[in-house]
């Protein structure tokens, strides 16, 4: 979209279109909109025509009183300062923020340099995906606010200071949070930045898991149902197949897909290879022929020319040839889910992680190792396989034993 002239009602009509392309649910895009028409009031009651980014900050100056994310906001205002920021995000032709950024932008208590060596050395040492470091750096930035407001520094801290800065974090954070304050402070003491070793003062967190959900799976039978719903007449049908064919045959995750490229294929080895964005962990996979095919003929018959240099791009016309987000993914793959007729898919989860699941699952089926489907998960330890693995019953029934009759005094029901 041009910069140049752009009116309000043009960013909200592209904003709406978008809100549907993605697959948003009819409740939050209603929501959306009704906000979108107080902002369209308010242009209009300052007689203001073209959207542009000085206008969209006077918004949130005068009506929601802060440009970013604050505690004091309500919900109401926390609502439209997440419209008004997409809405920005449609005019600058970006992707929609994750989430509407704190205030607090630079650090005032904690030298940027410690945290910025601390990061470096999460990095190389930890080896801590982007998004595990930006999320350790939003953590910092929240405690820094908290030192900076009560006029504290890093040594000052007690377990109640903690527990004080805990409290304001909701309880799937909690942990998240306690685990990123214990890093940095054994890395301050270890360092020999801080004398003391603080992180000992952070209370371990209760567990608040009640039980241990069972993955979501699908037969490889529904697997093949779901695959076939796709109509691959169509340029955004023959999309649609790579996409669900690399999720389910491979069990790539939807940012992996995203940024799949020309690059990451050896056409001569029959290879596709390349590294996670969650982990970094490299991964290689043999060119299976229905993919290779796949690739081929969407590239020749169904991309659109141009673009970002990756292979699967969306198709609407106002951003064709862009890269797809994750959420992009999740809505195709919800599509077919729906086209597909799979007995009780809505009670089941069915975005592209189930695939990943199934495919796990499809191998343990099949007979193959925990260590080679890690493998193929581009899993760093097998233990993290486990959790796409809980049960195999078919599998388990194989392995059970008949109990022998044991006739020692010590294993009786009367011995006690």
């Amino acid at each position: 979209m041009s910069k140049v002239n752009t009116s309000i009602s043009k960013v909200v009509e592209t904003f709406r279109f978008e809100l549907f392309d993605r697959g948003y649910n009819r409740g939050t895009i209603y929501d959306y909109l009704k906000i979108c028409r107080i902002i369209q009031k308010w242009w209009t009651d300052n007689e203001l025509q073209e959207f542009n980014e000085y206008n969209a900050l006077k918004f949130c100056d005068e009506i929601i009183g802060s440009r970013c994310l604050i505690p004091s906001l309500t919900s109401e205002q926390k609502r439209r300062l997440r419209v008004i920021r997409m809405l920005l995000s449609i005019f600058n032709n970006e992707d929609f923020e994750n989430y509407s950024p704190y205030a607090q932008k630079a650090f005032k208590t904690i030298s940027p340099n410690i945290i910025n060596n601390y990061l470096e050395w999460c990095a190389s040492t930890l080896k801590f995906s982007k998004a595990t470091l930006e999320s350790h750096r939003r953590i910092a930035l929240r405690f820094d606010s908290f030192l900076c407001m009560r006029k504290l520094c890093l040594k000052d801290m007690t377990t109640s200071l903690f527990e004080e800065f805990i409290s304001s974090e909701t309880k799937s954070n909690r942990v998240r949070c306690k685990g990123t304050l214990r890093n940095i402070y054994r890395y301050l003491y270890e360092t020999g930045i801080e004398k003391e070793d603080l992180s000992v003062l952070i209370l371990k967190e209760p567990s608040i898991r009640i039980a241990s959900e069972l993955p979501t799976t699908y037969t490889e039978a529904e697997i093949k149902q779901l695959i076939s719903s796709i109509d691959r007449s169509t340029s955004c049908g023959k999309r649609d197949y790579l996409i669900l064919l690399l999720a389910s045959e491979y069990g790539l995750r939807a940012s992996d897909i995203c940024r799949l490229s020309l690059e990451h294929i050896d056409w001569e080895l029959n290879t596709i290879s390349l590294n996670q964005q969650k982990t970094g962990i490299p991964v290689s996979y043999p060119l299976l022929p229905s993919i290779g095919n796949a690739i081929i003929d969407y590239l020749k018959y169904g991309r659109p020319l141009g673009g970002d240099n990756v292979i699967i791009v969306r198709h609407d016309t106002k951003r064709k040839g862009r890269e797809l987000t994750s959420g992009g993914i999740y809505s195709i793959v919800e599509s077919a889910f729906k086209k597909s007729h799979i007995r009780n898919w809505q009670e089941k989860k069915h975005g592209p992680h189930s695939l990943r699941h199934s495919f796990a699952s499809n191998l343990l089926k099949r007979g193959f190792g925990y260590y080679v489907i890690s493998t193929a998960m581009g899993h760093s330890y097998a233990t993290s396989t486990k959790t796409y693995l809980k049960i195999d019953f078919e599998q388990l029934r194989k392995c059970s034993l008949q109990i022998p009759e044991v006739k020692s005094i010590y294993y009786s029901h009367n011995a006690y």
